[in-house]
């Protein structure tokens, strides 16, 4: 491929991937004055709610595909290149375990709490939530090592395939 060639792709993607970053932003961004509004009591106009609500996520799945697109074509950049990073396959294969185990942690963490937890803008929920995150992921990463490994291993030697 060439050099001009690259640079046509990449001067005809550019485009795109702005258009999808606006559209998504005005899907996560745009109703933020009505939530505001919402919370001083201002009547937010019908139109605009039925306008959102009808069309943000057929933006948002839009968006997402071109991007998806793009990354595929190769024309993803540092986004492409943070999507492939090898550390979301280790994060993937501890992704089920945090599953299995993520509500009995919490059931544990949250029963250690003396006092009464208030769910307001303070880093104490912050603090709660990451100690969570980290002990699910240790604690899956106990199964993983322990059980889920040895157990693969196992089904590898049962149905190896015989050679003859």
């Amino acid at each position: 491929m060439t050099q001009l060639s690259v640079k046509r792709k990449i001067v005809m993607a550019l485009p795109v991937w702005i258009v999808t970053f606006v559209i998504e932003y005005s899907v996560v961004f745009l109703i933020h004055d009505d939530i505001v509004k919402n919370i001083e009591q201002v009547k937010v106009r019908e139109a605009d709610a039925i306008s959102y609500q009808s069309l943000y996520k057929v933006g948002w799945g839009i968006a997402l595909s071109l991007q998806i697109l793009l990354c595929q074509a190769g024309l993803g950049g540092p986004i492409n290149k943070l999507l492939s990073w090898k550390g979301w396959v280790l994060l993937g294969r501890l992704t089920y375990g945090v599953y299995l185990v993520h509500f009995g942690v919490a059931q544990i963490m949250l029963n250690q709490i003396r006092h009464i937890l208030y769910f307001n803008p303070n880093m104490e929920v912050a603090i709660i939530y990451l100690g969570i995150l980290t002990m699910s992921y240790l604690w899956s990463a106990v199964l993983f090592t322990f059980v889920e490994q040895p157990l693969a291993f196992l089904e590898q030697l049962t149905y190896r395939k015989k050679t003859s």
